[in-house]
């Protein structure tokens, strides 16, 4: 007689069959040249008709950029600017998940618009829109004409309006579109969180008298703190990892316009750790407002 495999067991079997395409494309494209950027770290590397060549030297690219490269260390406090961006992606997309969970014609069709920013954000489509409409890059791409509300400069002044005025609001456009292209996956993520929300709760609620802002405050906010750090987690390697950071930038040509690949890598090392202290300092002050459900 055939052995029956238990259904707790084909979900494992199934789960593991799902993530194996991830688990060889982190093996390959993830761990193994990250190994290979440790070992460049250590070498003085130059290229050879044969490949690269390399001369051990310890330690060295590692104290020259702390200690000497006055310019990566600048690069570094300047890209922790970025994240005052996080609570405004926060704060963005919660109101934009709460939207999109409301019944309504049309709410699938949103819920793609949502997302359209992270399917743009990935393959072809991007190298074309970084080449022809987002000519300053991803990370520019708020500065461009399209976006940034130039084109209602000449309206604006028209009707009489300052300059500070002006800037102002051509600011919050641009602000707006920033937010919209950064927050596809944490609008996503948020209404998971959401939707796993036990209606009752809300029900109870209600026959307390509770209205919709208290609702908020002390129902869907300590509900959804999971959710809050995880898009926060995502939102700091977002920001960090973006092509158009100074710190990538600098790491790319140090790499293939200088020609200096084992002090590019020890720089990506370096930058690697410090994105590591930056998120274990999120998880030591969230950890302590985190709810979690009980079942």
């Amino acid at each position: 007689m055939k052995k029956m495999i238990p259904y707790y067991q084909k979900k494992k079997i199934y789960g593991f069959l799902f993530i194996t395409p991830w688990l060889v494309g982190f093996l390959l494209f993830f761990v193994v040249p990250f190994v290979q950027s440790c070992l460049y770290a250590f070498q003085d590397l130059s290229p050879a008709p044969e490949g690269m060549t390399g001369e051990w030297i310890g330690t060295f690219n590692f104290s020259y950029a702390l200690f000497r490269d006055t310019e990566f260390l600048i690069q570094c406090a300047g890209s922790l600017k970025d994240l005052v961006t996080v609570p405004l992606i926060l704060v963005y997309s919660i109101c934009f998940a709460m939207l999109l969970k409301k019944e309504y014609v049309g709410r699938t069709t949103m819920r793609a618009i949502a997302f359209l920013p992270v399917i743009i954000g990935s393959g072809v489509l991007m190298d074309i829109l970084k080449t022809d409409v987002f000519s300053t890059g991803v990370k520019g791409a708020e500065t461009a004409y399209l976006f940034s509300g130039g084109g209602l400069t000449s309206l604006f002044t028209a009707m009489g309006l300052s300059q500070d005025i002006i800037g102002f609001i051509n600011n919050v456009i641009s602000r707006i579109f920033d937010l919209t292209w950064r927050s596809g996956v944490q609008i996503l993520l948020f209404l998971a969180g959401l939707h796993n929300i036990p209606s009752y709760v809300y029900e109870a609620a209600d026959i307390e008298g509770a209205n919709a802002l208290e609702q908020f405050f002390k129902i869907t906010l300590p509900m959804l703190t999971p959710m809050i750090l995880l898009n926060i987690v995502y939102s700091v390697i977002d920001i960090f990892s973006d092509f158009g950071n100074s710190i990538i930038k600098m790491i790319y040509n140090m790499a293939f316009t200088n020609m200096r690949f084992g002090y590019s890598s020890a720089l990506s090392i370096l930058y690697f750790l410090m994105i590591g202290v930056v998120l274990v300092i999120v998880y030591l002050i969230m950890k302590r407002f985190i709810v979690q459900a009980e079942d």
